[in-house]
């Protein structure tokens, strides 16, 4: 029966992994044998056969930690903490936006405006849950709202609102 393991290399950093491989071929060159190691580090025994293949075919370059790829963020970390401060500390209406909310739009137009990198929605929505921002909750707290029936449109509405009755029958 086969058991889901409690640790997983996936979730390693690059540096760490690529210590782990070169301590791994050395063990194994020194006399450990490879379920020993498996067991020890927290990988499968195939994993560890696979790094002593590639160390054995392309030499120690093969266990070298290799940059991760893909593309570079559009954002910088500078950028990000400058919208993480905007969206918490301020509201879109002090940023001449009409809209009271901070829409993904909104978030994206103030991005336009202050950097001059267009973002599409679907990466304004990853930027903000990197900022652990959810997009259904709105910016303004609740203790800095007020309600919009509090003040002199309460008297009006009670006033103009007609007392129901129950319907007759059933």
């Amino acid at each position: 029966m086969k058991f889901k393991r409690s640790s997983d290399g996936r979730k390693l950093d690059h540096h760490t992994l690529q210590t782990m491989r070169q301590q791994a071929v050395k063990a194994v060159r020194e006399g450990a044998t490879p379920a020993s190691l498996a067991t020890a580090y927290g990988v499968s025994e195939r994993t560890i056969y696979a790094w002593l293949a590639a160390f054995a075919s392309r030499g120690q370059n093969a266990l070298l930690a290799k940059p991760i790829s893909g593309r570079p963020p559009k954002l910088g970390p500078d950028e990000m903490r400058w919208i993480a401060r905007a969206v918490c500390d301020n509201s879109p209406q002090q940023f001449k936006f009409e809209f009271g909310l901070c829409t993904l739009s909104l978030i994206g137009e103030l991005i336009k405006r202050e950097f001059g990198k267009s973002l599409s929605l679907a990466s304004v929505s990853r930027v903000m849950k990197l900022l652990g921002y959810s997009v259904q909750k709105p910016c303004i707290r609740p203790g800095n709202r007020t309600p919009p029936w509090s003040g002199s449109g309460r008297p009006r509405l009670i006033a103009r609102s007609k007392p129901r009755r129950a319907p007759k029958g059933r």
